[in-house]
């Protein structure tokens, strides 16, 4: 270890758990604490039901700041942030807008005495916004996906370190950051994945095309990687017009839709052989065609209401499993991208069929969804069972809330 590294350990092992008692017993006994969650799109947006907690505890004082992330085209942002209006409209939430001309800081002028990030990362935000302007604040986190990998680009971020609160999903999520966080994971909190109280909940609304008939539905979930350098083997470039043809031929039979990762429309406008005008047509064609859709926002209700999934997404690998239906993971490397990942996230992906080619994906289509041939069913249901429901048989708003009203009340 280096002197620069091992000085940052006794930072985020001891001084900052120091500093924070301090920042808790002045919170404590204030009269109302006021919460502030920080919203990037309607997609990646995880924390509703605990808002609605919050807001309803006479204790807190809740409040949604919406600031779309600023590695996305301005149309992107644009639209992120409308949806993200008309989503908190609907719910009525209590929400602030920051404006382009505002030079001022809405977080710092709402006075957070907790304050919930989307991400993890640096930059995601203009600099005055990002969580290092706040670290002496009780920072707190919920993984905006279910986290599948090792490393510690995966939970040695600066966050991750000086954050107040880890709100994780599993104990195996909990083992890797204590292997790998410089501060050991020290304030972590296992209470389940925020996403499973909406996929266990029963309530879910058919979000479908109508048909003139019924149809297997099966969502193609493309990554944003179109470099295979970049993160994860890109599949999108070869799948392209392939799933469109399929799409095409199994018309009378199936219903598509196409679930893009949020990042991959403006990857494609930068891309050299594509750019906005044949990205847009692209997707335009998935929105028009009688028996596809495109469908770029919540996913929850897609997901419980479908047939079957195709993608190669890292936080799809376990949140389809929620829905109990058959899943191929694409990916011309399978075996090298699981050694890749955590014990969870290898566990996760060893419940999917593999789609290396496009022989592979007609035959899962054929054979698993049509026919109903799915010799992987019961493994899948074991692992929800074993590791997707929340832990202290209850649900993961209650298991944070306990920690917060632990804490504070």
């Amino acid at each position: 270890m280096t002197i620069r590294r091992a000085l940052r350990y006794i930072l985020y092992r001891f001084l900052f758990p120091l500093y924070q008692k301090g920042v808790v017993w002045r919170v404590r006994h204030k009269k109302q604490i006021n919460v502030v969650f920080v919203a990037m799109s309607v997609s990646m947006w995880r924390y509703q039901n605990l808002y609605e907690a919050i807001s309803k505890h006479p204790r807190f004082k809740a409040t949604i700041v919406i600031l779309p992330g600023k590695q996305y085209t301005q149309e992107q942002q644009q639209s992120d942030k409308e949806k993200l209006i008309n989503y908190f409209t609907e719910k009525r939430c209590q929400f602030v807008i920051d404006n382009e001309s505002n030079k001022g800081n809405i977080i710092k002028e709402l006075h957070p005495d907790i304050l919930f990030y989307p991400q993890p990362y640096l930059k995601c935000f203009d600099k005055k916004y990002e969580h290092i302007a706040f670290r002496t604040k009780l920072l707190c986190y919920y993984p905006y996906a279910f986290w599948m990998s090792k490393g510690t680009w995966s939970y040695d971020r600066p966050l991750h370190n000086y954050a107040w609160k880890l709100f994780y999903s599993t104990e195996l999520h909990r083992k890797d950051a204590q292997t790998y966080a410089l501060n050991r994971g020290r304030n972590i909190e296992v209470v389940g994945y925020p996403n499973a109280d909406n996929f266990l909940s029963g309530k879910h609304h058919d979000v479908w095309k109508p048909q003139d008939k019924v149809k297997k539905r099966i969502i193609w979930a493309p990554h944003f990687t179109i470099k295979p350098s970049y993160v994860s083997q890109s599949n999108f470039l070869w799948m392209a017009d392939l799933m469109l043809n399929i799409a095409e031929k199994y018309s009378d039979e199936v219903q598509f839709v196409f679930k893009p990762h949020p990042l991959l429309f403006s990857e494609l406008c930068k891309h050299k052989d594509w750019g906005e005008k044949k990205a847009q047509q692209y997707y335009d064609k998935w929105r028009s065609t009688a028996n596809t859709q495109l469908e770029d926002g919540e996913f929850i209700d897609l997901f419980m209401t479908s047939d079957a999934m195709i993608h190669d997404s890292g936080s799809f690998c376990v949140e389809y499993h929620y829905s109990g239906n058959p899943v191929m993971y694409i990916a011309k490397d399978f075996e090298e991208q699981v050694a890749e990942k955590g014990e969870f996230g290898q566990l996760a992906m060893r419940q999917h069929y593999v789609g290396r080619n496009k022989e592979d994906i007609i035959r899962f289509i054929e054979e698993v969804v049509l026919q109903d041939n799915d010799p992987m069913r019961d493994a899948r249901r074991r692992f929800v069972e074993q590791y997707l429901i929340p832990p202290y048989g209850k649900t993961v708003t209650e298991n944070t809330m306990d920690v917060l009203l632990k804490t504070f009340c």
